[in-house]
């Protein structure tokens, strides 16, 4: 008889506390999460696999939302070159920066998808150092050896970049992005033209380009409930975006938008 009258309290407990249970997490599922992320690109710690010489060096990245589609970039970076031949001996190593903005060009399926599709601008600036060493050339007057000194020199250019970032775990983000890059300014050297610039790369050619691939951290600081409306392109809606703030707006408009995306990573 004890027994059946516990289990009948526990049973009672159970039927009372599973409601309260259940409207927390619904709430939890309610929230958007963000926040600002930064990550590291991987990309630069595999330099030396594909240039020649010995080269090094690391690059941080770092974004933070603006009404929901944008997002404001700075990147920091530091990069080492030095090529040994057997005609000179050339050495640069330096600082660069970037700010610039990313737009994203795709549309949020639900309040749990962060995954970013974008487009963007950037603004770089380097400062580096560069000399060579042991330079050995012919003339009419036979094989020269000579030495280039240490010399400052900074650099100014911009970059239309492309790429995505998904969320592969709560608040983990990878990423790729590809650059085209635009020189500006740099200062002159009378001596030699810079074979490398930190944050651009190779100077030959008029375009040069390149490739990043990320991992980074949200940390997650905001929540909201306002799921971001999609770019306008043209002054167009998205077809969806009025059935969508009807649904939100509706009661339970929250689980069916849920129902629909972004949940099966």
């Amino acid at each position: 008889m004890l027994l059946k009258i516990k289990t009948l309290q526990f049973t009672l407990i159970l039927l009372l506390i599973s409601p309260i249970l259940g409207f927390s997490q619904q709430n939890s599922e309610m929230w958007r999460i963000e926040g600002p992320r930064v990550g590291i690109d991987l990309s630069r710690f595999l330099l030396p696999t594909y240039q020649p010489g010995i080269r090094h060096g690391w690059e941080i990245q770092g974004d933070i939302p603006y009404k929901g589609n944008f997002f404001p970039t700075v990147e920091l970076g530091m990069q080492w070159f030095d090529d040994k031949q057997s005609s000179f001996h050339y050495m640069n190593n330096g600082a660069y920066g970037r700010i610039g903005v990313d737009v994203n060009i795709t549309k949020f399926e639900s309040l749990k998808d962060n995954d970013i599709l974008f487009v963007g601008m950037r603004y770089g600036y380097s400062q580096f150092n560069q000399e060579v060493n042991q330079v050995t050339y012919s003339n009419y007057w036979g094989s020269v050896l000579t030495s280039y000194p240490q010399r400052a020199i900074s650099a100014h250019w911009a970059e239309i970049v492309f790429g995505m970032k998904g969320e592969i775990a709560s608040n983990l983000f990878i990423g790729w992005t590809l650059r085209a890059k635009f020189p500006l300014v740099q200062t002159n050297d009378p001596n030699i033209t810079p074979y490398i610039i930190p944050g651009i790369g190779k100077t030959a050619g008029t375009t040069p380009a390149d490739f990043s691939f990320t991992v980074s951290y949200r940390f997650p600081l905001f929540r909201t409930k306002k799921l971001p409306k999609p770019i306008k392109v043209g002054g167009t809606k998205h077809p969806n975006t009025e059935n969508e703030q009807q649904q939100q707006s509706s009661p339970g408009g929250y689980q069916n938008q849920q129902g629909q995306g972004g949940y099966g990573r």
